[in-house]
C-alpha cells in the first residue's frame, strides 16, 4: 500500500522492549542513520530522519497516543503553509511579501519550499518560548502587580505589531 494521503494510526500495544530497542539502536558514526539488527540477517540501515520519525511514533503509541502521518510535497501552496503554521492564508501572503519566508512564483501562484516553511515555524516557536521565559512571574510579586505588568507587555506588543503593519 502506498500512502498518498493523511492517515491516523491508533495506539497499539507497543511494548517497552520496542521503545528500548529503538533507543538503543546504534547510530552510524558518520551520522548517516541507525542500524537495526535482526537475528540471522545483516543489519539494516534506517536513514536518520526515518529513525527519528519511527522513534517518535513508537514513543507516542507506547503512551497511548494516536499518530498521524501526512505526506507533504516539497513545494507548498500558500493555503498549505497556512495550515502548517496555523494562520490564515492572507497572513502567509504578508509573510511572503515581507520576505520573512522565501518563495517563488510559478505563473501567478506563490510556492514555498517545505524546508523554508518549517524553518520559519521553528524560529517563530523559539521566539515564543523565549518570550514566555522572559515573562516569568516572580512568585513573591503580588498577583495584581503581575497582571498589570503582563497587560503592559501585551499593550507594547500590540503597538509594535501595529507599527510593523503600517511600515
Amino acid at each position: 500500500m502506498v500512502l498518498t494521503q493523511e492517515q491516523t494510526y491508533m495506539p497499539t500495544n507497543v511494548g517497552a522492549d520496542l521503545v528500548a530497542a529503538l533507543e538503543a539502536s546504534p547510530a552510524r558514526s558518520d551520522g548517516g542513520g541507525v542500524l537495526l539488527d535482526f537475528p540471522g540477517r545483516a543489519p539494516v540501515e534506517l536513514p536518520a530522519a526515518l529513525a527519528s520519525m519511527l522513534r517518535q511514533a513508537v514513543q507516542a503509541m507506547s503512551e497511548g497516543l494516536a499518530v498521524t502521518l501526512r505526506p507533504q510535497t516539497r513545494q507548498l501552496t500558500t493555503s498549505q503553509v497556512a495550515d502548517l503554521l496555523g494562520v490564515t492564508r492572507p497572513t502567509v501572503v504578508k509573510l511572503l511579501e515581507s520576505g520573512k519566508i522565501p518563495y517563488m512564483k510559478v505563473g501567478t501562484h506563490r510556492r514555498v519550499d517545505l524546508s523554508d516553511a518549517l524553518r520559519y515555524r521553528d524560529s517563530r516557536r523559539e521566539a515564543q518560548y523565549q518570550f514566555i521565559a522572559g515573562t516569568a512571574i516572580d512568585k513573591e510579586q503580588p498577583l495584581e502587580d503581575a497582571a498589570q505588568e503582563m497587560a503592559a507587555v501585551r499593550a507594547e506588543l500590540a503597538q509594535r505589531r501595529r507599527q510593523g503593519a503600517n511600515a
